[in-house]
């Protein structure tokens, strides 16, 4: 098959999509091309944090100046995503007061607002904190849900002429000179080949950039940082929880609806792909964020994951925690003499608007189109459903016990009304696709009981594989790398109940 677009985009993280709405909101088509799902990289392997620039204020003030103008405008455009939990850096004797008094004048600097709270004030607000703590210093950070912000910038620039690529792989490039004249895709579901002519392209590959350059005969400098980490099963923390001092492994607590996020580590990781999260890793995790909540020792975890952070070295540095956050927009034109590339790396998840607009002001300019961006100004769909957990929790409530109807996942109760009408809605290609759509299979049992219910209604509406068997199986698989690094305890027993129940009635 042979497409043709003005702009070809590689890669369907938030930076990718981000820059799909951008250039469809000045009028500009393009294809968005992605080897499996949106969200399959660092956009679906983060810790949800919606950075007010406070963590990075003393180390990396551009980068914290970026990430709380950017935290703004996304509080006003992308409202269904966010919980505006606020968050709290907390001084213990330990860290002493020293770095206290620096991040204060650092956020000052950078005008990120602050309120320096007492001992008694904070546990008011966290009664779950470590009562040996010094102060806290409150700050705009927030929880944002990075697969709902990703599918409604996908859904708006679907609206206005953007097309897209999943489970899409390019196998080749072909050069014309100074010029990469079309590229070869291949289908990975159904096998059909593509050439895409383009008369622009943009590497927004994240940590994969360099594999994607690599087809172009080009190499930039990106360490590759793994971060892993690990959720409970339970809500411990309203705000998200720092430890004041400079970023350090297992310094932060994210909340995430009904569970939080315990992170993150920062080690050079092996390849793009190394996702491993290792013993010492989960060890460390718990024994540093439970020095801020000492209830994560005897909480259950249901989950450790982690995420490569493409972070790119303009020169040598020694340690990751000391490369900039910032991100890189690369002319490869003006870099490489390849003028129809564009390369755009590193960031945050909370930047990826930010990233989106450069990179389109710079596909206008090469284009010769006086197009202005209009991101930071519209409002993503749903943007006027109410974000607080509460009030979200309690409609559900009300839906689900009003109607009386079938329940798919009873953990974070997922009716299987809403599973059928995206089915229909939604051109999805694998079962991992739903899931990424829903919060089916991310709640306590992490799919243990909810995934054969959905199997068996994709049997009844004759939407699975012959063997169903098969997805049950690449489910569980998937399943089972994060569950592997946590097993003990309850969530040892628990997982023994679970393989029980799939041995006995699926053979499995």
């Amino acid at each position: 098959m042979k497409l043709k677009t003005e702009v070809l985009i590689v890669g369907g993280g938030a930076t990718g999509v981000g820059i799909s709405r951008d250039l469809s909101l000045r009028g500009i088509s393009s294809l968005l091309i992605e080897k499996g799902d949106f969200t399959s990289g660092a956009s679906g392997r983060n810790h949800g944090l919606l950075h007010s620039g406070g963590r990075y204020a003393v180390s990396d003030p551009a980068a914290a100046r970026e990430c709380f103008s950017e935290n703004k405008i996304l509080r006003r455009i992308a409202s269904r995503c966010i919980e505006q939990t606020d968050g709290l850096f907390i001084s213990f004797p330990e860290d002493g007061l020293d770095f206290r008094n620096r991040f204060l004048k650092a956020c000052e600097e950078v005008g990120i607002p602050t309120t320096l709270l007492s001992r008694d004030e904070t546990l008011a607000l966290e009664p779950e904190l470590n009562p040996n703590l010094l102060s806290a210093i409150k700050v705009p950070d927030g929880a944002i849900n990075p697969f709902a912000l990703v599918l409604d910038n996908a859904r708006d620039a679907e609206k206005y002429g953007a097309k897209f690529a999943l489970h899409t792989e390019i196998t080749s490039l072909v050069m014309d000179k100074d010029r990469i004249k079309a590229v070869q895709g291949k289908d990975l579901i159904t096998g059909e080949e593509y050439s895409i002519e383009a008369a622009f392209l943009i590497n927004a590959t994240g940590a994969w950039a360099n594999q994607f350059l690599q087809l172009a005969g080009l190499h930039i400098n990106l360490a590759l940082s793994k971060g892993s980490m690990l959720i409970t099963n339970q809500r411990l923390n309203q705000k998200v929880i720092n430890r004041c001092r400079f970023p350090s492994d297992g310094d932060i607590i994210v909340p995430n609806e009904t569970t939080s996020v315990l992170g993150t580590t920062s080690v050079r990781a092996e390849g793009v792909e190394d996702f491993e999260v290792t013993s010492p890793e989960v060890s460390l995790l718990i024994q540093e964020t439970e020095k801020m909540i000492p209830a994560i020792q005897g909480t259950r975890l249901i989950r450790a994951y982690a995420g490569i952070r493409p972070l790119f070295q303009s020169e040598k540095t020694g340690q990751d925690r000391e490369i900039s956050r910032g991100f890189t927009l690369i002319d490869h034109d003006k870099r490489d003499g390849v003028k129809n590339l564009i390369t755009i790396t590193g960031g945050k998840l909370v930047t990826y608007r930010l990233m989106a607009e450069k990179t389109s002001d710079l596909i206008c300019q090469k284009m010769g189109i006086q197009a202005s961006c209009s991101t930071h100004l519209k409002s993503l769909p749903g943007s006027t459903e109410s974000p607080e957990l509460k009030e979200r929790l309690k409609k559900m409530g009300q839906s689900i016990w009003g109607d009386a109807g079938e329940i798919l996942c009873d953990c974070e109760l997922i009716p299987r009304e809403e599973v059928e009408r995206l089915l229909k809605e939604e051109k999805l290609k694998d079962l991992q696709d739903l899931l990424h759509r829903t919060r089916l299979a991310k709640g306590t049992c992490q799919g243990g009981f909810c995934v054969y219910r959905l199997i068996g209604m994709l049997h009844e509406l004759k939407m699975a594989d012959k063997d169903s068997n098969k997805i049950l199986k690449r489910f569980l698989e998937e399943r089972w790398k994060g569950i592997r690094p946590i097993l003990w305890g309850t969530s040892l027993k628990e997982e023994e109940l679970i393989e029980s129940i799939y041995k006995g009635i699926f053979n499995l």
